[in-house]
């Protein structure tokens, strides 16, 4: 592959999306949809370097056994597991979970076959027994898109055409072995019709998921909240607080993390560990603006139906501004500074608050000044006594911003901002002092109200 991979970017052109989904991941079940010849060599390519010579495709033999110089070529080249279509295929099943035993990958397309262009046929099942053999296994699924022309299954020769791979993150799927082969399919079709619409410049109506943040104070138990409140959503749903989750009619299940989840996660303890205010003001910022990206990169990968948030980078920010400036901080300046932080400042280029919150200036110039402003708004009131309480129950060392006084500002900070977002997005202002249980069923009932295509469970 040393030779082949420079060779096949010189003749035919390979563009590779999401390679970097593979970071961190020792093996893997690669899963591709199959037009030609050229399938096994490019998705082998787009490998990165350490990962090839422990990744084998799985390959049918009757393609490649005669002549048998090229059977000799293939075999010492990639070191395929070799299917025999004219058996049951157990045999080719056992020799995929020995090679995965022996700590290597494989790329297996689940269609069986070469398909019709730009068409997904359905899954045989071999990809579900195996990845359901092995749970902790990521299956990754990838996308080709130019194969089919640069080397149809009819042609004697490949043209030089260009070509497009698209790698999805890594997907932890349980079940039985065919609801992991639909799972998978589903999430095949999913990247093949955002491609191709893209590629034809002819984007359908963009798939997007509704977005509800529950905001408070540190201590509220929004968190708690939010993951309640999940459980009564039938689809695909998110969870993006200290962590991410995702939920399949209100059951969790695993899935192997975006990587820029797992670096703000670290910016989010660097956060935590601050000794004082300033420290945590720079790398809260910096975890906050992780956390709006990571909303960009699960609608673009996961696509779920809805996503569920622990605070919102947009109006945290809008919010926490109480703490630095609260000499400035009033209705007016907060409504600019929702305009600003989500990129709607064009009438505003020259105003004084970019004098009085100098973060907001240097943000817009790195052009940092896009954030999400969530769909609709679920602010949990809770006393900051009753927080305090609650987060010395924890048992955790206490943030620089956790004490009375500072918590007080910022829950009058979230009512100025809930104020303001009143006039252009649905806001529920809950208590905090009623139970989980009334709490959850409020919250739930708000969001069926306002969210169009918002489902709940049974």
């Amino acid at each position: 592959m040393l030779i082949i991979r420079p060779l096949l970017r010189l003749l035919f052109g390979v563009n590779v999306v999401g390679r970097e989904n593979l970071d961190g991941v020792d093996r893997f079940i690669m899963a591709a949809n199959h037009n030609s010849h050229l399938d096994i060599f490019l998705l082998l390519s787009a490998l990165p370097p350490g990962k090839t010579a422990k990744t084998h495709p799985v390959a049918a033999r009757d393609y490649f056994e005669k002549p048998a110089w090229l059977f000799g070529i293939v075999q010492f080249l990639l070191r395929p597991i070799w299917v025999d279509r004219n058996n049951s295929g157990l045999a080719a099943i056992k020799e995929m979970q020995r090679r995965l035993d022996d700590g290597c990958s494989i790329i297996i397309f689940p269609e069986g076959t070469r398909g019709q262009a730009g068409e997904l046929q359905d899954f045989r099942g071999g990809v579900g027994l195996i990845a359901r053999q092995n749970p902790d296994i990521p299956v990754v699924p990838v996308y080709l898109e130019g194969p089919e022309r640069a080397f149809p299954k009819d042609a004697a020769f490949p043209l030089p055409l260009w070509n497009h791979i698209t790698i999805g993150p890594p997907q932890l799927i349980r079940g039985k072995s065919r609801e992991i082969t639909s799972a998978l399919y589903r999430h095949l079709k999913t990247l093949a019709d955002e491609e191709q619409a893209y590629r034809q410049r002819r984007q359908p109506e963009p798939h997007r998921p509704f977005v509800a943040a529950v905001i408070g104070i540190d201590g509220s138990g929004k968190s708690t909240l939010s993951r309640r409140v999940i459980g009564c959503f039938k689809g695909e749903s998110c969870f993006v607080g200290d962590g991410l989750e995702l939920f399949t009619n209100g059951e969790p299940h695993d899935a192997q993390p975006l990587t820029i989840n797992e670096v703000r996660k670290w910016m989010g303890r660097q956060a935590k560990s601050a000794k004082n205010l300033a420290r945590y003001k720079m790398r809260k910022l910096a975890e906050l603006l992780l956390r709006d990206r990571l909303l960009s990169e699960v609608e673009r990968w996961y696509r779920p139906d809805h996503i569920f948030m622990d605070g919102s980078p947009l109006l945290n920010m809008t919010a926490w501004a109480m703490l630095f400036h609260e000499e400035f901080f009033n209705a007016e300046v907060c409504s600019k500074a929702l305009d600003i932080l989500s990129g709607k400042d064009d009438r505003l280029k020259k105003d004084p608050i970019f004098e009085q919150f100098p973060e907001l200036k240097a943000l817009r110039k790195l052009n940092l000044n896009h954030l999400h402003l969530p769909d609709a708004v679920i602010f949990l009131d809770v006393d900051p006594e009753v927080s305090m309480q609650r987060i010395a129950s924890r048992g955790e060392a206490v943030q620089a911003h956790e004490n009375t006084e500072k918590l007080t500002k910022l829950r009058a900070a979230y009512h100025l901002v809930c104020d303001v977002l009143e006039q252009s997005r649905p806001v529920c202002r809950l208590s905090g002092d009623k139970s989980l249980e009334q709490l959850t069923q409020e919250a739930a009932a708000f969001i069926k109200k306002v969210g169009s295509g918002v489902d709940e469970t049974d």
